[in-house]
């Protein structure tokens, strides 16, 4: 069933893509709003399941993993059209939809394929891939690598708040404080501790997100020449 999951990552892209082929651009406008819409409200049923069960302590049900904070940053940056924000986005959200779906922390072998948790973190971390997409499909602005000082300003900015909250109440928002069941990383700590551990996971992040600002821009590029002839 994970490979499944994995799979409907190209497949939801292709469908997207040719979607926006058939449609006007008010319709592509049309369903970003509703995707914007619809990523906080997901996260929102997430929120309210769990308290349902009995967890009232507010520190575990806050949305400050690197997808939780998108029910923030999305609306921001569909609804404002803010170039950075979309860069932010762009970079951010693709990045940790992709990352959540293939290695799925505490879902995979905790709750069945047809359960509630599995079914909603799916749903949430897909229109996190896809609603970036969708951005750039219905507007003429790209991301751009340039603007990477400004994600990654405003990415250090929400996992210095997301350490605060690990430091003071002991919890792990953005993997800060405890290592994910992630091979490599798990060795990485073992070698070098936490430094290590902090620094080798700021670079993969950064790195993941230059590249796919970088793919974005070329995309971007090859899109207007595409026009033109």
């Amino acid at each position: 069933m994970h490979i499944l999951e994995i799979l409907m990552i190209p497949l939801s892209c292709f469908w997207l893509i040719r979607w926006t082929r058939t449609h006007s651009r008010q319709s592509g406008r049309r369903l970003l709003h509703g995707f914007a819409i619809a990523i906080p409200l997901l996260e929102l049923t997430r929120i309210l399941w769990l308290y349902r069960l009995g967890e009232g302590y507010w520190v575990k049900l806050l949305p400050l993993h690197l997808c939780g904070l998108q029910i923030f940053f999305i609306p921001l940056a569909v609804f404002t059209r803010h170039p950075a924000l979309r860069s932010y986005v762009w970079a951010t959200s693709i990045l940790g939809g992709i990352t959540a779906i293939v290695y799925p922390a505490g879902i995979v072998g905790t709750y069945p394929f047809f359960h509630f948790q599995t079914l909603q973190s799916f749903a949430l971390h897909l229109l996190l891939i896809l609603t970036p997409l969708l951005i750039f499909l219905t507007d003429d602005d790209s991301p751009r690598l340039k603007q990477l000082p400004s994600v990654v300003l405003i990415l250090s900015g929400s996992a210095l708040c997301a350490f605060a909250v690990d430091w003071i109440w002991g919890q792990n928002y953005m993997f800060l404080r405890e290592v994910p069941q992630i091979a490599f990383l798990q060795a990485i700590k073992n070698w070098g501790g936490y430094p290590a551990y902090w620094l080798t996971l700021a670079a993969a992040v950064i790195a993941g997100c230059a590249l796919l600002l970088v793919l974005g821009e070329q995309w971007h590029r090859k899109k207007l020449e595409s026009s033109a002839d």
